[in-house]
């Protein structure tokens, strides 16, 4: 299966994960849950509308962050219910993610709007 070509992909790092406080956000998705991995940032925001919650940042120099990874073809009728419960505190991006099985593809994934 060529991901790039057949799906869309969401790339979580927090609360959307399966198993998390928030899937049940995503839940309703269908689709396949896979791991994967980003070079970046994930710590605790402690300020601004996401207080509370994760955030993530990019950097190719940074340590490698473990995701979940929905593929789903849905995505793309949810994106704006998804933004809206994300809120002011996150932009979400397409960055590269390396799946688990070594493939590498363009992902969906909510970056904290900071200035750290």
């Amino acid at each position: 299966m060529n991901v790039r070509d057949s799906t869309t992909a969401l790339a979580v790092y927090g609360s959307l994960a399966p198993g998390e406080p928030n899937h049940w956000v995503v839940s309703r998705i269908a689709g396949e849950w896979v791991g994967g991995t980003v070079y970046g940032y994930v710590f605790d925001l402690t300020w601004g509308p996401a207080d509370g919650y994760q955030g993530f940042l990019p950097d190719l120099g940074g340590g490698r962050v473990e995701l979940s990874v929905l593929l789903s073809p849905e995505l793309d009728r949810k994106w704006r219910e998804i933004d809206d419960f994300e809120g002011p505190g996150y932009e979400r991006r397409i960055l590269p993610i390396v799946l688990d099985d070594g493939r590498e593809i363009d992902a969906h994934i909510y970056v904290a709007l900071t200035d750290i």
